[in-house]
């Protein structure tokens, strides 16, 4: 068979020449009448155009109207050539028309191109002055625009144009290498073999070996052909491309994910363990605990059990701890005051590795009282300035040196209330003060620091007698409290801790306690289940240790 095409242009020019009969009235097999005057169509070109006119054939008249005859002239030009000229003062009531018609293949225009539109502007506009202006605005814009809805529908063609430019403004290669994840991932069934271009515009030599071994070579995991094209991006930064591989496993078997704590003491007496290389938990033997709601910590290689609840006293004051190396348990100086349901922090310091516990409960009262635990005397000093208020159920995190308390709850005139207040104690003051409240109150919520920015996930609120699901972060040097995400779902208790540079959220309570565990993904903005705990866990603690822990 031999395949016959015509030349260039073949339909563009038939397109002209069905307008020029339009304009001579000529073979027309349809007519509208509006108020200035009668329109002769021909009704196969506009229904090819549009379904619209097919089932409003007898309507049209109705419907044009409303409108002046330049409007409808416009609009007759663009069903028969596929493009028309409008004055800018007519521009909207053009779109109105266009829109009663349902005319959705004409691109928008844009009298002003800004930051909110630019992107648009790429995917839509031929015109070459915009698409430059829209370009520049881009490149300037990345680090935000890369993460939005707009982006992810670009064509592949003006993402390559973006990534390879010159003027590209990114404070990190690890946004370019992202941005084509996250474009991948939107519809990677059909984008996948633009894989291999886009990968090629990031400058690995530039990302730093964790963000390769944690972050790219987990993504090209899921696409086999990434091997080839990760191995010859890294060339000039690796001599040997299995180097890279063994680093990899080794990391994987660094770390591991320990979850200890929970609402009754059977459950609180073991550890959940989280193997990233197997991605599966194992439990721990049984410890001697024989307490729920303590504070827990790790130190070097200590995992440590203070305070709690036996099964006959409110805040006990044993303190024990989990030898990392031996798998032993060893009791350690008991603390002055015996407290529940309170925090505990570590400040390091030239001198000294302190432990600080905070607030709490005994029995039916409140605490205030602080505690200090000197790594290098192992004893428990009380000369620590108190909270501003008794409180219990808060959280506690450091931040350059400064301990910073959130949220808790209080008694008020024989009521207990949730708070929002952040406390903040100065070691070289011994003091405490106020910075910016919480956005929302809460307790029994969690509390990790990650890159000098406090964030707090879930909780409880005792006003509404509601959960929560929202996460906040905390900006010291702003003083100021940011939205960040939503959990899965409201919860309090949660075990949450940041591992392989992803949160992650574990067991916790909502009434009922869970054993389900989340990774978000701060890329596309989700959570994404793993397995499951072993037993189901609430008011828990979740720490990183090394691989080689024997617990």
């Amino acid at each position: 068979m031999i395949e016959v095409k015509a030349k260039r242009n073949f339909a563009t020019n038939q397109l002209e020449r069905l307008y020029k009969n339009l304009i001579e009235q000529k073979y027309t097999d349809g007519i509208f009448v509006t108020r200035n005057r009668s329109y002769l169509v021909h009704m196969v070109v506009l229904t090819a155009c549009n379904d619209f006119f097919m089932k409003n054939e007898y309507n049209l008249s109705a419907i044009f109207s409303e409108f002046d005859d330049i409007i409808i002239e416009a609009i007759l030009k663009y069903c028969y050539t596929g493009k028309t000229t409008i004055d800018v003062k007519h521009y909207e009531k053009f779109m109105e028309l266009v829109n009663k018609l349902e005319i959705k293949s004409i691109a928008p225009q844009y009298i002003a191109i800004d930051q909110t539109n630019c992107l648009e502007v790429l995917r839509f506009s031929d015109e070459p002055k915009m698409i430059e202006k829209a370009m520049e605005l881009t490149l300037k814009h990345f680090e935000t625009l890369y993460k939005t809805s707009e982006f992810l529908n670009l064509s592949v063609l003006v993402l390559a144009d973006i990534l390879k430019s010159d003027d590209l403004n990114v404070s990190s290669e690890e946004d370019v290498f992202n941005s084509v994840k996250l474009w991948i991932n939107f519809e990677y069934t059909t984008r996948r073999n633009e894989l291999a271009k886009l990968l090629g515009f990031v400058k690995f030599p530039s990302l730093s070996m964790e963000f390769i071994i944690t972050e790219a070579m987990e993504f090209c995991s899921s696409y086999p052909e990434c091997n080839g094209i990760l191995k010859q991006a890294m060339q000039p930064m690796l001599c040997n491309y299995q180097c890279l591989v063994q680093k990899e496993s080794l990391c994987r078997k660094s770390q591991k994910i320990a979850l200890i704590g929970a609402m009754n003491i059977e459950v609180g007496n073991t550890v959940d363990i989280y193997d990233g290389r197997t991605k599966s938990w194992s439990l721990s033997k049984s410890f001697g605990f024989n307490r729920c709601f303590f504070a827990s910590i790790i130190i070097n290689d200590w995992i440590l059990i203070i305070g709690g609840n036996s099964s006959t006293t409110i805040g006990v004051t044993s303190v024990d701890y989990i030898d990392l190396k031996d798998g032993g348990e060893h009791p350690l100086n008991s603390m002055n005051q015996g407290r529940s349901w309170f925090p505990a922090v570590i400040l390091r310091r030239d001198s000294s590795t302190d432990l600080y516990v905070i607030g709490g409960k005994a029995n039916n009262e409140l605490l205030s009282s602080v505690e200090r635990w000197n790594s290098k005397t192992k004893n428990w000093e009380t000369n620590v300035a108190p909270l501003l208020y008794p409180s219990h159920v808060h959280n506690a995190s450091v931040i350059n040196g400064k301990i910073y308390v959130t949220g808790g709850r209080i008694v008020k005139d024989g009521k207990h209330l949730t708070i929002n207040t952040l406390q903040v104690y100065s070691v070289e003051c011994n003091s405490w003060s106020y910075r910016a409240p919480m956005i929302q109150g809460r307790d029994c919520h969690s509390s990790i620091t990650v890159k000098g920015k406090m964030y707090v996930a879930g909780g409880n609120f005792v006003g509404t007698n509601s959960l929560l699901d929202s996460v906040e972060s905390y900006d010291p040097d702003a003083n100021l409290w940011t939205p960040y995400c939503k959990l899965p779902s409201p919860v309090f208790g949660v075990g949450f801790c940041l591992f392989r540079n992803r949160f992650h959220c574990m067991g916790g309570h909502d009434r009922t306690e869970y054993n389900s565990v989340w990774e978000y993904d701060d890329i596309i903005k989700q959570w994404k289940p793993l397995k499951s705990l072993n037993k189901t866990r609430a008011e828990s603690f979740a720490f990183v240790i090394p691989h080689d822990s024997v617990i």
